[in-house]
């Protein structure tokens, strides 16, 4: 009769835990240096393989350097890529540069495909 008791008590515990979900133990965060930082332009469509986009924005020129083939605009928003207003730098060929001066007031054409922010015109305003 104990056998038959034993073998009863055992039989409960083994059906009392197998309705126990397992608990896995938390994962430790991945380090500061491991994570990406903050970007405030996550949400704006600049990704691989995207067809390139074309569209037009009004700012002020506030560097030109043709050197590295560069301007920074101070622009309003431009909706056509969901861009808010910012101060951005792009990519522009020499000849877009050539009688870009910081301060100016331009319109300004931008072509955006991956990644890849250019201004292909800047007409005075």
């Amino acid at each position: 009769m104990n056998h038959a008791l034993i073998l009863s008590a055992v039989a409960a515990l083994g059906l009392s835990a197998c309705g126990q979900p397992e608990t896995a133990p938390a994962a430790d965060p991945a380090p500061a240096s491991e994570m990406s930082p903050p970007s405030d332009m996550s949400g704006m469509p600049m990704g691989p393989g995207q067809a390139a986009k074309t569209r037009t924005g009004v700012g002020a020129t506030t560097a030109v350097d043709a050197e590295a083939g560069t301007v920074t605009i101070d622009h309003g928003a431009i909706p056509g890529v969901g861009w808010p207003a910012m101060t951005m730098t792009f990519t522009a060929p020499a000849a877009v540069l050539a009688d870009a001066r910081a301060g100016d007031r331009v319109a300004f054409d931008v072509s955006v495909r991956d990644g890849v922010n250019e201004v292909t015109a800047l007409r005075p305003q």
